[in-house]
C-alpha cells in the first residue's frame, strides 16, 4: 500500500512537472492541457491513456518551422508541448470560422478538400503535420526527408490550399452577382445599381 500510495502522487506529480516534453492521448485524441481533472483520471484509469514523446529532428524540424513561419510565429529549435498547441491552434480556428459553405463544399481542389478534412478530423497533431497534411498535397515525409529542396514548394501548395478554402465563399457571392448581373441587368454594375433594378422589377410582385 505504502507503494501504491508513492506512484498514486508522484505520477501525476512528474506528469505536471514534465507536461512540456510529451503529449498525452486518450480515446477523444490529443489532450493539449493537463488538468486536474485530467491528473486524476490518468491516476484512476491509466490504462485509458497513452504517452507520447516528441522525435522531431532533421526535415521534421524544417516542416514544423515552415509552418510556424506561414504562421507569422517565431521558429523552434526544439519541440514541447507549447509549440504544438500553439501551431495546431490557428489551423483549428480557421476550419472553425469557416462559412458552412466552405466546410462542405465540394467546388474545390482536391488538395483544399484533403487538407480540410485533415484539419477537421485532427486528433494528432504530429500525425497532423507530418503524415495528414503531406499525404493531402501529394508528397511524402519520405519525399521530403529525402530531397528538402521540395519543402518550399510543399509549403507553397498548403498555403494556396489555405487561401482556396478561406476565399470559397466569396467565390461564390461572387458567382451569384456575375449571373444576376448577366441574366437579369445586361451588365456588370455595383451592388446598389442592381439592387434598385431588381426591386423595380419586381415591386408589382407580393
Amino acid at each position: 500500500k505504502l507503494k501504491q500510495g508513492l506512484i498514486d502522487f508522484w505520477i501525476p506529480t512528474f506528469l505536471f512537472i514534465k507536461r512540456d516534453d510529451f503529449a498525452i492521448f486518450n480515446d477523444d485524441g490529443y489532450i493539449p492541457t493537463l488538468s486536474d481533472e485530467n491528473l486524476e483520471l490518468i491516476a484512476k484509469y491509466p490504462e485509458k491513456y497513452t504517452i507520447k514523446t516528441f522525435d522531431i529532428e532533421g526535415v521534421k524540424l524544417d516542416i514544423f518551422n515552415s509552418y510556424r513561419t506561414f504562421l507569422n510565429q517565431s521558429t523552434e529549435l526544439k519541440f514541447d508541448n507549447n509549440s504544438f498547441i500553439e501551431t495546431i491552434k490557428p489551423f483549428i480556428v480557421f476550419y472553425k470560422q469557416l462559412p458552412e459553405y466552405s466546410k462542405q463544399t465540394k467546388r474545390l481542389s482536391s488538395s483544399a478538400i484533403k487538407i480540410r478534412q485533415a484539419i477537421a478530423t485532427s486528433k494528432d497533431p504530429e500525425e497532423t503535420f507530418f503524415d495528414a497534411f503531406p499525404n493531402a498535397l501529394g508528397i511524402s515525409l519520405g519525399t521530403l526527408q529525402k530531397d528538402k529542396s521540395k519543402l518550399q514548394s510543399y509549403t507553397t501548395n498548403l498555403q494556396n490550399a489555405v487561401r482556396e478554402l478561406r476565399t470559397s465563399y466569396d467565390g461564390l457571392v461572387q458567382r451569384f452577382e456575375e449571373f444576376i448581373c448577366n441574366e437579369f441587368i445586361g451588365k456588370t454594375v455595383e451592388f446598389e445599381d442592381y439592387k434598385g433594378q431588381l426591386q423595380s422589377r419586381f415591386k408589382k410582385l407580393k
